[in-house]
């Protein structure tokens, strides 16, 4: 009984290439879309799993009132590890790391030059129980002590031998900023799923005396503090008592205005609040938004099959008949036609999975992941089984129950009507969840593309095209004068001065716009309150240089210290002055000095669009100091690139020459929404094809059965546009129906996604009609190409059809 239906099977799939090449493409395509962005949904929500103590392990945040809200960093006070040790004894453990990127590191020889190496992941300070919290499996060396004395290093494997040529690398030393530091462990290399990406790591002990001595006033975001509970514990228990924690060691003054709490390790990958150290962090939303897309190429690939199996099903009715009169009972029917579902779907998941394959070499590359596909990992064996099982019974159910139930008697004398068989409305009703699922996608991709130009176009109230900065080393020895410093740097920017492609040139700490904020708090004279601004050091040439411009007063004069602040118009507002002129002159206090503000700048954008425009200080501070910016004539710029390098190399040969251009720094703010955009459109367009090949089957299935009708009608006198809007009426309302279904739903998770920019298009009607037009015209397009070539057959032939 098998064999036969295998080989029945296998004839009629012969038989009907057509259709089955159809239902074969449309699954092919939607599972393997399914399952690149299950692997994607999967790898982002593994992140950090792997640690034993992953549901006990927190980090200590800060919260603070900000002018524009709630103000949050992953920062903490250097001093607060050993104050929370003391004060919450329910702490297992608590560690404290100090990360510093972009960090050269040397390798001494014994003979010649060192060799240099620059790790753009940069350096960690930590402590010698970082381990005892985040599992880390270690090659060689003490790892219990490792990081227990000053000068001591612990190295992944991958650096050891990229500095020393080999994996034991134990006793060999390195040097990082003008100190050096012996090897005692190996460990292994981070794994990809990880938000601590650290390859080399220093003592905390060599620098712990110099970074404590800001004290409780002042907060890094790459400075934090990580803790594992004790079996049992709370952390809402530690949580409520944090009012008293923070009264204990800032003052009753900050109590109502700053506080620390407890971010779970579950959450780092998924909360841009606070950010991790591997810059890549994903919303959960986002997640479930790629949830959705794969279930909808799922769905809208079932929805083909059915639509083509239960239009194709009178063809199938005399078989049915007949096995019915020689005794099949409708059990062995639907297995039989559920049996032709399941090889179809056998071999869609077959094809999927090396497409899938494939696919993966591209993702990869375009989002700089390491995801993999093996039927030998056990997940990924039971979602293909799973999935096969699923497809194969929403695909093959319902159109094998349809063709079962046929009447022997009616079967057998051809009085079976498509149009009057149960799977006449459903099609039409699963057509119109196809248009639904395509209206959603393409809307939402068109409100992203939209937001992304918006991005790209949108005024930031400051020059950005043809600069470079350029990083300025901060420390030059292991105890450096600031008057050395600042001479050195006064001559770099001499020398860059100089050169016939540079039009000007300034020393700062940050760009107008930059992933590196710098905060405080500060009083202005005349009010009591406290405020918080963001703090950028710059001398006289900056505000020029980036364009921004004076609303009041005066730029800065160059000194190496502050003598007056510059602020924006946002901060003047802030502690009321509508009119800038009316700030001019007011003592504000930050930072234990007493300056008057001496000019007001109109806004500019700090950060990026996600945020709003934040109140801004600006004053000379050549100590701070740790980037030069270069406005460059467009001619000959690399020329030109290359004579500041060798300007930069000659003032400092012990340090490695980079730069990047402002526009593309910028550019990179908005990296996540961008690949999101290109991914969406992807599988927009997936989705959008997997329905017309459907849409395409049900045309010819119509014109299949409409031959001789078109035959009579051409006779009569019929036109080729008459018998096109024949075939394309029926679908216009199908997309009509299927758009307003679609477009308040589009435009409400629409909205929802837009609400996390302080900056933000605003979702017209033009969009929608954009979306319908582009909806319609893709389906006219695919019905028409069938209609017009049904349309334009020879009436002779039509009607020697059957």
């Amino acid at each position: 009984m098998l064999k036969n239906y295998l080989k029945t099977a296998f004839r009629n799939l012969w038989r009907e290439k057509n259709k089955t090449t159809l239902n074969v493409l449309g699954l092919t395509i939607g599972i393997a879309g399914s399952l690149v962005l299950f692997l994607l949904i999967r790898y982002h929500n593994s992140f950090d799993l792997s640690h034993s103590k992953h549901d006990r392990i927190y980090r200590v945040v800060t919260m603070s009132d900000g002018n524009n809200g709630k103000d949050y960093t992953s920062g903490i006070p250097s001093v607060l590890p050993d104050a929370f040790k003391n004060d919450f004894p329910e702490a297992e453990e608590v560690t404290f790391v100090s990360y510093r990127s972009g960090s050269l590191i040397t390798i001494p020889q014994k003979s010649g030059e060192p060799k240099r190496y620059e790790e753009g992941v940069g350096v960690t300070f930590a402590q010698a129980n970082f381990f005892k919290i985040f599992d880390r499996k270690i090659i060689s060396g003490d790892v219990v002590n490792g990081l227990a004395n000053p000068n001591e290093a612990v190295i992944s494997k991958s650096l050891a031998l990229k500095y020393f040529g080999k994996e034991d690398a134990l006793g060999e030393v390195l040097e990082y900023d003008k100190n050096q530091y012996k090897i005692t462990a190996v460990m292994e290399d981070a794994p990809s799923n990880t938000d601590f990406p650290f390859s080399l790591m220093l003592s905390y002990a060599t620098i712990k005396s110099e970074t404590e001595k800001h004290g409780w006033h002042s907060i890094w975001s790459d400075e934090q503090c990580y803790i594992t509970l004790k079996v049992g514990v709370n952390a809402s228990a530690i949580e409520s008592r944090m009012p008293a924690f923070v009264k204990k060691y800032l003052g009753e003054e900050n109590r109502d205005h700053q506080t620390f709490a407890l971010q779970a390790l579950s959450t780092f990958h998924f909360d841009d609040r606070f950010g991790n150290y591997n810059y890549n962090t994903v919303s959960k939303s986002m997640l479930l938004a790629l949830s959705v897309i794969a279930l909808f190429l799922i769905i809208t690939a079932c929805i083909n099959f059915i639509n083509l199996s239960t239009a194709d099903a009178i063809k199938r009715s005399k078989e049915v008949g007949i096995r019915k009169t020689l005794g099949s009972t409708r059990q062995q029917l639907v297995l039989q036609f559920l049996g032709e579902t399941f090889l179809i779907t056998l071999l869609s998941v077959s094809l999927a999975f090396f497409v899938s394959l494939l696919s993966l070499k591209f993702l990869n590359s375009f989002l700089s992941l390491k995801l993999s596909l093996s039927l030998t990992d056990p997940i990924i064996a039971v979602f293909t089984i799973g999935i096969t099982i699923v497809v194969s019974l929403l695909s093959g159910l319902y159109p094998s129950l349809v063709v079962s139930g046929y009447q022997p008697a009616l079967a057998l004398k051809n009085k079976i009507s498509n149009k009057n068989s149960s799977g006449y409305l459903l099609r039409r009703g699963l057509v119109v969840t196809q248009f639904f699922i395509s209206q959603i996608l393409i809307i939402g991709t068109i409100v992203l593309i939209a937001q992304m130009n918006y991005f790209r176009n949108k005024e930031l109230g400051f020059r950005k095209d043809a600069i470079i900065t350029v990083p300025v080393p901060v420390r030059e020895e292991p105890i450096t004068s600031d008057s050395s410093k600042s001479s050195r740097m006064r001559t770099l920017r001499t020398e860059v001065m100089r050169l016939k492609g540079v039009e000007l040139a300034s020393l700062n700490n940050t760009a107008p716009s930059s992933n590196s904020v710098s905060g405080t708090g500060f009083t202005i004279e005349g009010s009591d309150n406290f405020y918080e601004t963001q703090v950028k050091t710059i001398d006289s040439s900056y505000v020029h240089l980036f364009g921004l411009q004076l609303a009041a007063g005066k730029n800065l004069a160059d000194y190496d210290t502050a003598h007056g602040f510059i602020v924006n118009e946002k901060l003047a507002s802030t502690v009321g002055y509508k009119n800038p002129n009316e700030i001019l002159g007011k003592v504000i206090r930050m930072w234990g000095r007493k300056l008057p503000v001496v000019g007001v700048v109109k806004d500019f954008h700090t950060m990026s669009l996600r945020q709003p425009i934040e109140a801004t200080i600006m004053f000379n501070r050549i100590s701070n100091y740790g980037s030069l910016a270069v406005k460059i004539s467009p001619v000959g710029m690399q020329e030109t690139i290359k004579e500041i390098q060798t300007r930069w190399e000659a003032l400092y040969p012990d340090f490695i020459f980079s730069y990047e251009f402002l526009d593309e720094s910028i550019r990179k703010f908005y990296e996540d929404e961008q690949r999101t955009s290109a991914l969406l459109a992807i599988f927009t367009s997936l989705a959008i094809f997997i329905g017309c090949l459907g849409l395409f089957g049900l045309a010819s299935f119509m014109a299949n059965q409409k031959t001789k009708e078109i035959g009579v009608r051409k006779v009569m006198g019929a036109s080729v546009n008459s018998i096109i809007m024949l075939f394309s009426k029926e679908f216009v309302a199908l997309i009509i129906v299927g758009f307003i279904v679609a477009a308040p739903m589009a435009w409400y998770f629409a909205n929802q996604w837009l609400n996390q920019f302080a900056y933000k298009i605003s979702i017209g009607p033009m969009i929608f009609i954009i979306g319908f037009v582009a909806t319609f015209s893709i389906a006219v397009l695919t019905v028409g190409y069938r209609s017009f070539k049904a349309a334009t057959a020879n009436p002779v032939d039509s009607l020697k059809y059957e």
